[in-house]
């Protein structure tokens, strides 16, 4: 088990790549902290996997507050005494993230896929300093470091999931004396619960353009995903850092 006896946190992980990477990290034998607002489906997870192990924890919080994310880290430390991985997968755009959209959709996107992610990595800085060692692993997105391959035009997130991969660098260059590693991982289309909601929306001809696009042929089960998660958060990359692992089937048009 790459994850032996590890302390994770997981956000955004009641559902969709956040999940796949929870229940990865818990296969691979670390503790893990399920945290999303989506009380339901935290209590799904609990009802699924959770049977009276001391391995996993959900709690209910919001990403983009402050004292939420304190009260998140204060608790998994209490719990189980440090916090060894990081994985900030919270994020989604909120309506109108267009050049000309409302002011409130721009700070609302930003905040779910930007904020949340600085709030996460400042809180858990003071224990992975005290072990000297950490692993941080940020979610961006392909629409991030090209565009997004699906044909939806989101200025707001495609901009805020850009400035994750920023952070990412940025924060590993600060913390690397501590030997805190800080990564992300750029996905391309993922078949999630609001992936699959998208794909079936779209019109056939959209969907058939994008699949020819992606040389693999498909969108990504989050599964493939979380596999990235559990390798960035072992030892076998110990000396990876500052760097965006792109998963996207191979799409790469700018």
């Amino acid at each position: 088990m790459r994850l032996q006896s590890r302390i994770a946190i997981v956000t955004g992980a009641a559902t969709g790549i956040g999940r796949a990477i929870g229940l990865a990290f818990l296969a691979e034998g670390a503790r893990t902290a399920f945290v999303d607002i989506n009380a339901e489906g935290l209590a799904q997870i609990e009802r699924n996997h959770a049977a009276g192990s001391n391995e996993l924890v959900t709690i209910v919080a919001d990403a983009t507050q402050a004292a939420d994310v304190e009260r998140v880290v204060n608790e998994t430390r209490r719990r189980w005494d440090g916090i060894d991985i990081l994985v900030n997968n919270v994020g989604g755009a909120v309506g109108n993230g267009g050049i000309e959209g409302a002011e409130a959709d721009w700070d609302a996107t930003f905040a779910l896929c930007f904020k949340s992610q600085f709030l996460f990595c400042r809180a858990v800085l003071p224990a992975m300093r005290s072990r000297s060692s950490g692993r941080i692993v940020n979610i961006s997105s392909n629409a991030g470091k090209y565009r997004s391959n699906t044909g939806i035009s989101n200025i707001a997130y495609s901009a805020a999931k850009a400035a994750v991969l920023q952070l990412t660098r940025s924060l590993a260059h600060s913390v690397g004396v501590d030997r805190i590693t800080v990564n992300a991982i750029a996905p391309g289309s993922v078949l999630s619960d609001a992936g699959l909601q998208e794909f079936n929306s779209m019109e056939p001809s959209l969907r058939n353009r994008v699949l020819s696009e992606t040389p693999l042929g498909y969108f990504a089960d989050p599964k493939e995903i979380a596999s990235i998660a559990v390798f960035l958060a072992s030892d076998d990359a110990s000396y990876m850092t500052g760097t965006t692992i792109v998963a996207n089937g191979g799409w790469c048009t700018s």
